[in-house]
């Protein structure tokens, strides 16, 4: 007997009443599936089922490469006939529509009510998206609360940026993946299987789960009013636990004090080549192929280099498969090699020419992030925009070598005029800059560097226009974010700098620049940049926060025309939080942290050691050219693997 047969449920979303829908909402293509390169699995024989989810619009999902990772992963697992599905948060006009209809939010290729799944995996890429995971499982008769949901309901776990500080949304979901999630999917997948083949129940499941390395339960542990570390609850702290009991047999197993993060290779060939290419438009409408997990740069402001210690990168030989498969499988005219510093990849121009030779000649184009200054290269650059020329893009950060040297940029403003300038030489017209503003001890000066850093490559340009008698200027675009404290990061104990000055510094560097022809500056949103701050180290009693904006109709919130202000300040005042004191909290270095109990490797006393040669303005040089002794490969006994040279 099947799940659906044993609760009655309707076995499939209503094809007459699904299309009459389709006709009334804008871009109908986002909920039909069935896209090129879609599994589109056999639903009754799979073992077990997963609803992979996006708490975003689907042309924002379907270019997520760990969800493309993950979906590969499960439905390519040749040991068991596991199946992995697709849900993307809809946009209003398709959401109102399914409620007006009273049908659920549902898996787009089986087109099965998400509560029929055994397993919902959300991606948790930004802290805004929380409220609109709590409306996606409304949207699927799912309780939200982990609490209220029954045997029949759907285990819901999340991964991605967002587990490093599980705690504000940690009543929601289940379990948390702590690292990479390409191996612990699959025990996931087989520990419920087994477990529901033993008839065991729901918080049975959860024990067992809770075994896993890299799984965190938020149900075991609880927070004591004297500390924000939450701490194994005191009744589950026995080897057994008469409370989860089936029949007459005990589980007998011990929740970890302590959850390591897991840490996978990446080298191999089992990688998603062949991946649902969408029918509209999409974010980025190109093949991914990871080249490189982690950076060794320590920037400390950047939370993806911690945690993704150490660096592990793919073979040359394997990215060149991996890209002739990629390419040929899709038809995608462009494909992008990913890591957060492409340009550490060694020998990547002998990687890219190789690439282009094979590509270029069919109008397969290639792209990469953002070079870093330092290792700028022109040669990379031409061989990169061989076939359509785009923008290059590079990030300072900082407008003075002070603040440069703070950050561990490692980085001098004679390089990044020598790669702006080299740029402008070859024939690129336009340059993207990037800039961050409150950052740890920045002051006005520093403010006045980055005018005087962009007046500097202005005037150069300018100087190199005359002298080789270019036709055009060189446009600079500059996005300027604003600073957010992140976990694990060696300024996790710092705040973020009140809203009042963060105005004052834009209206200042506004003014400041308004004069340089050619330079148009983008600033993010301080509101937005506060509520991001607040739950990125936030604690459990932002739960309530969440669940109250949900109710009063908080959704999409990374889209400006359905973010509401308002709803915010409202739901902050109803539940008593403070969102200046959450984002503006600084830490002592004896505070018990909300993520202590995570172990990344990197040891708590490095990043503090970091954290004050960030305020004496030393530098740490990359991993690459020498440990410093972070703690990560003795923790893990691993080593970064490097296979580019």
């Amino acid at each position: 007997m099947t799940k659906t047969e044993a609760t009655g449920r309707t076995k499939l979303i209503p094809a007459e009443k699904l299309e009459k829908i389709l006709y009334k909402v804008n871009k109908p293509s986002r909920y039909i599936g069935n896209e090129p390169g879609s599994a589109n699995k056999d639903w009754e024989s799979a073992e077990t089922r997963t609803a992979l989810a996006f708490p975003d619009l689907y042309e924002i999902g379907i270019s997520n490469l760990g969800l493309r990772i993950l979906y590969n992963r499960i439905n390519n697992y040749p040991e068991k006939n596991f199946l992995a599905d697709r849900v993307y948060a809809p946009e209003t006009d398709f959401r109102d529509n399914l409620k007006a209809e009273t049908l659920s939010l549902y898996g787009l290729e089986s087109r099965r009510p998400l509560k029929e799944f055994d397993l919902i995996a959300f991606s948790l890429q930004y802290e805004l998206s929380y409220p609109t995971i709590l409306s996606m499982l409304e949207q699927a008769f799912i309780p939200y609360k982990s609490a209220n949901r029954t045997n029949e309901d759907p285990f819901i776990i999340a991964g991605g940026p967002g587990s490093y500080n599980p705690e504000p949304i940690s009543e929601y979901i289940d379990a948390f993946i702590i690292g990479d999630g390409e191996s612990v999917i699959i025990e996931i997948l087989e520990t419920i299987r087994e477990s529901k083949q033993q008839g065991l129940c729901r918080k049975e499941i959860l024990v067992k789960l809770s075994q896993l390395q890299g799984i965190y339960v938020p149900l075991f542990y609880e927070v004591t009013p004297f500390s924000s570390k939450p701490q194994l609850s005191h009744h589950k702290r026995q080897s057994n636990y008469p409370e989860f009991v089936s029949g007459s047999q005990s589980i007998g197993f011990k929740i970890p004090e302590i959850i390591n993060k897991r840490i996978d290779e990446i080298d191999h060939t089992n990688y998603p080549v062949d991946f649902p290419v969408p029918f509209m438009s999409a974010v980025h409408d190109r093949a991914v192929i990871e080249i490189r997990r982690g950076c060794g740069r320590m920037c400390r402001f950047c939370q993806p280099c911690f945690v993704n210690f150490p660096v592990r990168e793919k073979s040359p030989e394997n990215v060149i498969k991996l890209v002739d498969e990629a390419v040929c499988n899709t038809g995608y005219e462009e494909y992008s090699l990913l890591s957060l510093s492409s340009n550490d990849y060694g020998n990547i121009e002998n990687l890219v020419s190789t690439l282009n030779k094979k590509h270029s000649q069919n109008g397969t184009s290639l792209s990469l992030p953002s070079q870093r200054a330092d290792k700028f290269s022109l040669e990379l650059a031409e061989l990169v925009q061989a076939v359509r020329k785009s923008t290059i893009t590079i990030a300072p950060e900082a407008g003075t070598q002070r603040l440069r040297n703070v950050i561990n940029k490692n980085l001098t403003e004679q390089q990044i005029l020598d790669a702006v300038l080299s740029v402008y030489k070859a024939g690129w017209q336009s340059i993207k800059l990037y800039f961050m503003i409150g950052l740890p001890t920045e002051t006005y000066e520093d403010l006045d560097g980055i005018n005087e850093l962009l007046r500097k490559i202005r005037y150069e340009a300018n100087r190199l226009k005359s002298e080789l008698n270019l036709k055009k200027n060189l446009n600079i675009n500059c996005t300027v974010s604003i600073f957010i404290p992140k976990p694990f990061t060696p300024f996790q104990w710092s705040g973020q700098e009140n809203h009042n000055i963060l105005q004052e510094k834009i209206r200042y560097l506004k003014d400041k620049t308004r004069s340089i022809k050619g330079v148009k500056l983008n600033f993010h949103d301080i509101f937005l940049c506060r509520l991001e701050a607040v739950f990125s180290r936030g604690d459990r009693l932002l739960n309530h926060l969440i669940e109250v904006v949900h109710k009063k109709g908080s959704y999409l919130d990374a889209w400006r025309e359905h973010f509401n202000k308002q709803l915010w300040i409202e739901a902050a005042e109803e539940t008593g939080i403070n969102l200046e004191e959450y984002a503006e909290k600084e830490f002592s270095p004896k505070d018990e942290l909300p993520w202590d109990m995570l172990n990344i490797g990197v040891k708590k006393e490095w990043l503090l050691q970091e954290y004050q040669n960030a305020l004496n303005a030393s530098l740490t040089v990359p991993c690459e050219e020498a440990c410093s002794n972070c703690g990560v490969c003795s923790e893990f006994s691993t080593k970064p693997s490097i296979k580019s040279c």
